[in-house]
């Protein structure tokens, strides 16, 4: 008979794509492992995966019990995470979407709050780009997703804070002797931008001055880039949030025009949220005041 437990190994294998790691993060041994995808493939009568030296790959079969299988464990974590409802419990599992930038200034003490206060709840982060976070709750694969303010109608957005976007340089470039930046000032500048997935907002700022920037380098990682821009290598814009972890020569500048972005974390309209989930927003918020 198929167990949960066969269905977790089978599904861990696929995400990592190799017998080590999948034994690592079930703390299981390899054998076992191989034996319960052994043990399925002979319970259902059908061949699941093709194993070479270096990957795992599913067969035509093996996609389709796949998506069953995911189905299976999602539904499980919904039954932990309701019964924790019923009980007026904060505990289960909620799997939370974040961006880079949110990770790196506000998760850490969001997550170190429910370490210590609720240590029963198993709290797991994706990190992805903002169109990764909407298909993720849109196909149900995460509870709830740091964004920002999204224009579509079926999500429901609780805003968390709001972030300027200013202009940052290297502390010698001709540009830091303006107490603040007109977008056409720029449009000749060298830029370092944040990849398009990872943080669309310049783009549109960009794209809404009718400014075609010169990009020498696209970057999705935020510190990579601020380290760069600090060795003259080009100029970029960046949330105000992030620039705490800057480098200490790195100079900073306000547009003429105010720049907003709006951070919130969104979910499914209607969904029905988890005490645990309700109270992820509400700490969110609270850390980010």
């Amino acid at each position: 008979m198929m167990s949960i437990s066969q269905y977790l190994a089978f599904h861990t294998l696929i995400e990592t794509g190799n017998f080590t790691e999948t034994g690592l993060k079930l703390n299981l041994t390899q054998s076992s492992i191989s034996h319960s995808i052994n043990k399925l493939e002979e319970d259902l009568g059908l061949s699941l995966i093709i194993r070479s030296r270096n990957n795992i790959k599913l067969t035509n079969e093996g996609e389709v019990v796949y998506q069953y299988i995911q189905n299976i464990l999602q539904q499980q974590e919904q039954l932990y995470s309701e019964v924790a409802n019923l009980k007026k419990v904060i505990g289960g599992t909620i799997i939370i979407g974040t961006l880079p930038s949110v990770s790196l200034v506000l998760l850490p003490k969001v997550l170190a709050y429910f370490e210590e206060h609720h240590p029963e709840l198993d709290i797991r982060l994706m990190e992805g780009d903002y169109d990764q976070i909407e298909e993720w709750i849109d196909r149900d694969m995460i509870d709830l997703g740091f964004i920002t303010k999204p224009n579509t109608k079926t999500l429901e957005f609780h805003s968390v804070f709001t972030d300027e976007l200013v202009c940052i340089m290297s502390s010698n470039h001709p540009l830091t002797q303006k107490s603040e930046l007109q977008l056409s000032l720029l449009k000749n500048e060298r830029w370092i931008m944040p990849s398009r997935k990872t943080d669309r907002d310049v783009s549109k700022i960009l794209s809404d001055a009718q400014i075609v920037p010169n990009i020498v380098y696209e970057i999705a990682v935020d510190q990579v880039i601020l380290t760069m821009v600090n060795e003259g290598l080009g100029i970029s814009i960046l949330p105000s949030s992030l620039l705490v972890h800057a480098p200490k020569p790195l100079v900073q500048k306000k547009l003429s025009s105010s720049y907003i972005r709006e951070v919130g974390i969104a979910h499914k309209r209607m969904r029905h949220l988890s005490p645990a989930a309700k109270m992820f927003i509400h700490i969110s918020q609270q850390t980010a005041k």
